[in-house]
């Protein structure tokens, strides 16, 4: 009679045990998913003109400057950097010391840091008159 009792107890706790750890193991996929996904929602990615940018932030600001250059060079038409910047989620602003003084800027943040990317530029008759580019990375 005891062992009887012990059979029927055995089964009964066995099952809840695998269920048990199954059901621990899809929660913790589960949390880990979210998690995941939660902290990839806390990071913005670069606009894809400053993407893969070399070394120090001294060296990619000066690599993103002259990316920028060699895609805009001046003379060329202001409308298409506007077009590409815009498309890249850049804001655009008027200077207000000039009415021909024009920056873009795209601010990325991360769990701990925030990137700038800022292009500035002049025009004169739909054309590039003068254009150059910053990058700066601030980390806490």
């Amino acid at each position: 009679m005891i062992s009887d009792r012990r059979r029927d107890v055995a089964r009964t706790t066995r099952p809840t045990k695998k269920l048990g750890l199954r059901t621990l193991r899809l929660v913790r996929t589960t949390v880990t998913v979210a998690l995941v996904l939660g902290l990839s929602a806390c990071f913005d990615s670069p606009p894809a003109i400053g993407t893969h940018l070399p070394g120090t932030f001294a060296v990619a600001s000066d690599a993103f400057d002259q990316r920028i250059k060699a895609r805009f060079p001046v003379g060329s038409d202001e409308a298409a950097l506007r077009t590409e910047l815009a498309r890249e989620h850049f804001v655009v602003n008027q200077d207000k010391d000039s009415a021909l003084s024009f920056s873009a800027r795209y601010h990325a943040s991360e769990l701990v840091c925030a990137a700038n990317w800022v292009v500035r530029w002049s025009g004169a008759n739909k054309k590039i008159v003068s254009i150059g580019a910053s990058y700066k990375e601030v980390c806490l």
